[in-house]
């Protein structure tokens, strides 16, 4: 079967939403990048359950993370690319599966992320980066504010490299309907500050070269 490449950013997308069992999805919208088809969306109000159900409809075999994110490590600086290689998953209250009480499962997580797309997210960010990072621990907060200075701290303490808002619960989503996950991200902060996220336009040279990656 061939690859289909979702790409979930944490800058606003404009594009269609689409009606499912969890009801509308966030607005998705479909480019191109190294000539092959890209769905793009962003977390909005949405339920994260009906954009991931309305991309794995659509045909989406792959869902991968762009996104801004602070830095953890002190080894870490503003314009550092990653690729993630675990996480923490550190959000609570959202919908985080689609298994429910009368049909449990679960969805083994070793390892965290695909290590195709990792290999070819990597290989891309060589393109963006003189030296993407090949590993590092992503610590997820809620994606409704960002960490304090205390939390940052205490993320750090617990072996976390950077922090976001946005791999949870996508990505484990994504992972239940059979889909591949990873993430790239770039450092815009120290954790427990402000920063502004990179336009996902940064992020396509990247991808273009990730996916064809892929396809070979």
């Amino acid at each position: 079967m061939m690859s289909r490449i979702a790409v979930l950013t944490d800058t606003p997308q404009t594009g269609d939403s689409f009606d499912t069992a969890y009801g509308p999805s966030a607005p998705i919208r479909t480019g191109s990048l190294a000539g092959t088809d890209v769905l793009v969306t962003a977390a909005a109000h949405a339920d994260p359950r009906a954009t991931v159900r309305a991309l794995k409809d659509y045909g989406a075999t792959h869902l991968w993370l762009c996104e801004s994110v602070g830095a953890l490590s002190p080894l870490l600086e503003t314009g550092d690319w990653l690729v993630p290689d675990d996480f923490i998953d550190g959000t609570r209250g959202q919908h985080y599966t689609y298994f429910s009480e009368k049909a449990g499962g679960y969805v083994q997580q070793v390892p965290p992320f695909d290590p195709a797309s990792r290999e070819a997210l990597l290989s891309g960010a060589a393109n963006v980066s003189p030296r993407p990072f090949k590993r590092g621990v992503y610590v997820c907060v809620s994606n409704t504010r960002l960490e304090t200075p205390a939390e940052a701290a205490f993320w750090n303490r617990a072996g976390g490299h950077v922090v976001g808002r946005f791999l949870s619960p996508f990505l484990p989503l994504a992972r239940e309907v059979e889909m591949q996950v990873s993430a790239l991200v770039v450092v815009v902060r120290p954790g427990g500050a402000v920063g502004e996220s990179v336009p996902f336009e940064r992020y396509e040279p990247a991808l273009a070269a990730a996916i064809a990656g892929l396809r070979t």
